[in-house]
């Protein structure tokens, strides 16, 4: 019996036609330009929310909105008991009201005081602002004026 050199033409492989490659191409195409629409886009990150995990305390900046006024929170200094801050911001307008007389009509700031740290030692209690922790790098607690009660939480600044 003779071996032959050469496969039975069944079992020969078929290379792919010219037009299995562009549809593969295009296949690949379209799904390369469906994940670069995704929602996780770089444009537009994903908005910090708090977890409800309280983090050690440490210096830093955040900024956020409390009623209509943006606020700057620093804290300058973490101690065994004490935490130095500072507090200052801008009083946002209304769209339809009048402009301030000037600029120095609209910003506030607090003198730096220093703020009673908690028993368990992740937040402190300062004049208005209290339960004040970090959570998820955001700065969040409690902040009563006016009869109003308001549970901010301001994000870093970079």
């Amino acid at each position: 019996m003779a071996l032959r050199s050469r496969p039975h033409p069944e079992e020969r492989s078929q290379s792919p036609s010219r037009r299995t490659h562009i549809a593969l191409c295009a296949v690949l195409a379209a799904a390369f330009l469906a994940s670069s629409c995704s929602d996780t886009d770089r444009r537009h990150p994903a908005v910090r929310q708090p977890i409800g995990e309280r983090e050690p305390l440490r210096t830093g900046h955040w900024r956020g909105q409390i009623g209509m006024t943006e606020v700057d929170f620093s804290i300058d200094q973490v101690a065994a008991a004490t935490v130095s801050v500072r507090v200052s911001g801008s009083v946002l307008r209304q769209a339809g009201q009048p402009k301030p007389a000037s600029a120095l009509d609209s910003y506030f700031y607090d003198r730096p005081r220093s703020c009673k740290r908690t028993s368990d030692g992740r937040s402190f209690d300062c004049t208005r602002y209290t339960d004040m922790h970090i959570n998820n790098g955001q700065l969040c607690g409690l902040y009563e004026a006016s009869g109003q009660v308001y549970r901010p939480c301001f994000d870093p600044v970079p």
